[in-house]
């Protein structure tokens, strides 16, 4: 499925070795949740099903998967899943070899936790 213009854009303007891990993220999350729809929002790439789901945001050394449930997933991946926010948290990912089983899991329970039980992201 072709990403929106300014979702492509997104990782078009990506340079170094972080585009092709932002890149391989986006196929993760599509392979997973092709119902997901892609947008641009807040800036960065972000895949939405009944709420957001998740968002990519390329850095200089990783990228970070945020999981805007991701509050309610942290202490089942305790140690992946990073930061504080009160339902935003995210993974980072600094190569493509990070995007292993264990993130997979992440990004299907994300996509699960949209269908079964979806938080109202302000």
């Amino acid at each position: 499925m072709p990403l929106p213009k300014a979702v492509a854009g997104y990782f078009d303007k990506l340079e170094g070795p972080m585009k092709a891990v932002a890149i391989r993220l986006s196929e993760a999350v599509y392979e997973r949740g092709p119902h997901l729809k892609a947008t641009y929002a807040w800036g960065q790439p972000c895949w939405i099903g009944n709420e957001r789901v998740v968002s990519i945001m390329a850095h200089a050394r990783h990228c970070n998967l945020q999981l805007w449930s991701g509050a309610r997933m942290a202490e089942q991946y305790f140690g992946r899943i990073e930061g504080s926010g009160k339902m935003l948290r995210h993974v980072k990912v600094r190569s493509p070899d990070e995007i292993d089983d264990e993130l997979i899991d992440i990004i299907d329970r994300a996509i699960q936790l949209d269908q079964d039980a979806p938080v109202r992201v302000r």
